[in-house]
C-alpha cells in the first residue's frame, strides 16, 4: 500500500457528532446533517471537504465520531447548529483506501494496525483521525478515498 507521511496545521470541524462503537450506523447520522443543513451549505463553510472524525477513544472501543465538513466560518457554522472540533496540528499517515464504503474503511484500518504499525515503527498519535470522503459512488468498488491516521514513532 502506498501510504505517505504529511504534517497537518491545526483546523476545525463542523458537523453532528455521536457517542460511538464500531458497529453504530455512521450512515444515519450522515443522513440527519445533511436533514439539518444541505451539503452546499456544508460545503461553504470551508474547503468543501467532507469528513469523518474519531476521537476520544475508550478501552471498551467506544469512541466520539463526527460527521462533518472543514470549517473556517465558526459563526456560521455555529448559527447552523452544527458542533465544532478543534483538531491540533500534527502527523498523519495518508492511507489510500479503495472499494465500496465502509468495507474499505475497515479494510485500511485493518492493514494500519496489522501490518503498517508494526512493520514501519509507528503507533497511533491520540489524536482526531479522519475519513476524508472524494467525490464518487461510495458503493462503488472503484471508489477511493483516503484515510488520515495520526503517529508518532514507537
Amino acid at each position: 500500500m502506498d501510504i505517505r507521511m504529511e504534517k497537518k496545521d491545526g483546523f476545525k470541524v463542523a458537523g453532528l457528532a455521536i457517542d460511538a462503537t464500531p458497529k453504530s450506523n455512521f450512515g444515519k447520522l450522515w443522513d440527519e446533517l445533511f436533514e439539518k443543513v444541505p451539503y452546499q451549505q456544508l460545503e461553504a463553510l470551508g474547503s468543501g471537504q467532507s469528513l469523518g472524525v474519531c476521537w476520544d477513544m475508550k478501552e471498551d472501543g467506544s469512541f466520539r465520531y463526527m460527521a462533518g465538513y472543514h470549517s473556517r466560518d465558526v459563526g456560521k457554522a455555529r448559527a447552523l447548529g452544527l458542533e465544532l472540533l478543534d483538531v491540533p496540528e500534527a502527523e498523519y499517515a495518508i492511507v489510500p483506501v479503495k472499494g465500496p464504503t465502509p468495507k474499505n474503511i475497515k479494510d485500511g484500518w485493518i492493514y494500519v494496525w496489522d501490518t503498517f504499525f508494526p512493520q514501519q515503527g509507528y503507533r497511533h498519535a491520540g489524536t482526531p483521525d479522519f475519513e476524508v470522503y472524494a467525490p464518487g459512488d461510495l458503493n462503488s468498488p472503484d471508489y477511493q478515498m483516503v484515510l488520515w491516521v495520526p503517529v508518532k514513532k514507537a
